[in-house]
């Protein structure tokens, strides 16, 4: 059984995760805490022989052959688990974000690689977040994501943007219960109707709640990451980069290797690059019959 090391830089991750045997290793001991189990959903058999290497599994049930990648976000991926780790650890641990550009020349991988990689780990971060009804007194507040239009030039300039239109911008709403978990969505737009359908979907009620100014360092973290690293996000994937800016948020008290295990933790997620592309933004989806996707 492999020891679970806390690094606490990325040059210890490195050395600890010094070849691929031992990430095999470690990424088992995080999913099935040494008792592996089938990963196929139709399956999911806990009877599971090993083969000698170590590298391939067999469920004594379906008879299925697979490896510890097999139904994560790291299936079919010929990027070694090294640099998989390393870019999870880039990922979680920078507070305003990694472009795929910066990610691109750190591993040593193609920037569609990494944009590809990315948003993996992204969709893997939203998994993090709790569904159960807060309870405790909440914090409420929406922002808009998109350029400023004076910075735009004439022939972009998008007419009456100003304020809280959001005719050029995606608005976002926010909840937080003090001392506990934050919650961020994408939502249509900023009417009565989706607002209080995002807050009756995520507070109990009769919850008090109220708006603070505490919401300026989350939001100004998510703003910072789009004008300084991202520069743009499109409706489209909008929701996976707010998941990740929330992961971070909710993980800020923990240690990096405490935040780099609890990303671990929620990996079985698979998307395929077809599927990424084609995917259709929330907001397109979305109507005011209350399908908002909370």
């Amino acid at each position: 059984m492999v020891t679970l090391k806390k690094f606490t830089n990325l040059i210890s991750l490195l050395t600890y995760f010094k070849d691929e045997q031992v990430c095999r290793e470690y990424l088992a001991q995080m999913r099935w805490s040494g008792l592996p189990v089938c990963p196929y959903s139709e399956c999911g058999h806990d009877k599971v022989f090993t083969y000698a290497n170590g590298k391939v599994y067999k469920c004594a049930k379906c008879k299925k052959q697979f490896s510890v990648r097999v139904g994560t976000i790291f299936e079919d991926s010929k990027i070694p688990l090294q640099k998989w780790f390393a870019a999870i650890y880039l990922i979680t641990s920078h507070k305003k974000g990694i472009s795929s550009l910066q990610l691109h020349r750190d591993l040593g991988v193609t920037q569609k690689t990494a944009w590809f990689l990315l948003h993996r780990v992204r969709t893997s971060l939203g998994l993090n977040i709790g569904n159960e009804k807060f309870t405790g007194t909440c914090e409420a507040d929406e922002t808009f994501i998109g350029g400023k239009n004076k910075n735009r030039h004439a022939s972009k300039k998008v007419k009456d943007s100003q304020g809280r239109s959001f005719k050029d911008k995606s608005p976002v709403a926010g909840i937080i219960e003090r001392g506990g978990e934050l919650r961020a969505k994408m939502v249509p737009d900023t009417t009565g109707f989706n607002l209080k359908s995002f807050i009756c979907k995520n507070i109990a009620f009769g919850s008090p709640i109220h708006t603070d100014e505490w919401w300026e360092g989350f939001w100004s973290l998510l703003k910072r990451g789009v004008v300084g690293i991202y520069h743009s996000m499109s409706d489209k994937h909008l929701q996976k980069y707010i998941d990740e800016f929330v992961f971070r948020y909710n993980s800020r008290e923990f240690s990096e290797a405490d935040r780099f295990d609890l990303m671990l933790n929620n990996i079985a997620t698979h998307i395929t690059y077809k599927q990424l592309i084609n995917a259709k933004g929330n907001r397109k989806l979305e109507t005011q019959q209350g399908l908002i996707g909370f």
